[in-house]
């Protein structure tokens, strides 16, 4: 393992092994961002062609399914995550949202201009992961990714996977909206609406759905 991602590693596990301290007489600090670091780290190694520091920021089911070695990763996964993440390399990470969603997993969202980018984070031992997409899969359905003209005051995605919708999450710029879900045996429609007509220019939705062990998540850009 690369040295920068040991040290990395080591260093979230100590923070988060310290974020619960009651000393009495410590100053009140603000926990850090574990996912924004993470996935930081990950966006940092794909702009410098980095595929090993890449693949030990995966989980363990990632590295399973996008290897399960190494040499696989590299010549298959790697290419197209580099042109996915290129346009949020330059200046400061854009985070959309960034939330410990629960004790397995958490999510991370980018935008920049048209681009947007989502991903779930898995909790292994006392660190975050990445974690790539698998048998579970979220379709967008409204508004259109980087879609223009008039919408429904609606978000909505078709997530496909054993399991229906298990618990499910969207977000429009950065806040949590309440989504309700039509759910099946293999698949099922989550949706929000929102009362308001949006402002005209660029707006982020994203959506998470975990079922059991799995998790996915997207992010696309609209414009009204």
């Amino acid at each position: 393992m690369p040295k920068a991602v040991l040290i990395l590693i080591v260093a979230l596990s100590i923070v988060s092994a310290g974020c619960g301290s009651d000393e009495k007489g410590a100053m009140p600090t603000t926990p850090p961002d574990l996912g924004r670091d993470v996935l930081g780290a990950f966006v940092d190694a794909a702009a410098d062609g980095k595929a090993e520091t890449m693949w030990n920021l995966l989980s363990k089911p990632s590295q399973r399914r996008a290897g399960p070695t190494l040499a696989e990763f590299e010549n298959r996964t790697f290419p197209g995550l580099r042109r996915t993440l290129a346009p949020f390399a330059e200046g400061k990470l854009p985070v959309q949202v960034s939330e410990r969603l629960d004790g397995r997993f958490g999510l991370v969202a980018l935008s920049r201009g048209r681009h947007a980018y989502a991903t779930p984070l898995r909790h292994e031992g006392n660190v975050w992961r990445v974690e790539l997409p698998g048998a579970l899969r979220l379709d967008t359905l409204r508004p259109p990714p980087d879609s223009r003209g008039k919408f429904l005051n609606q978000l909505a995605v078709e997530s496909h996977g054993p399991g229906g919708a298990g618990f499910a999450l969207l977000y429009l710029d950065g806040v949590t909206l309440e989504p309700k879900t039509y759910s099946g045996p293999k698949s099922a429609t989550v949706f929000a609406n929102f009362e308001n007509s949006l402002e005209p220019g660029q707006h982020t939705a994203v959506a998470f759905v975990r079922t059991g062990n799995s998790a996915a998540a997207r992010a696309w850009t609209f414009a009204p």
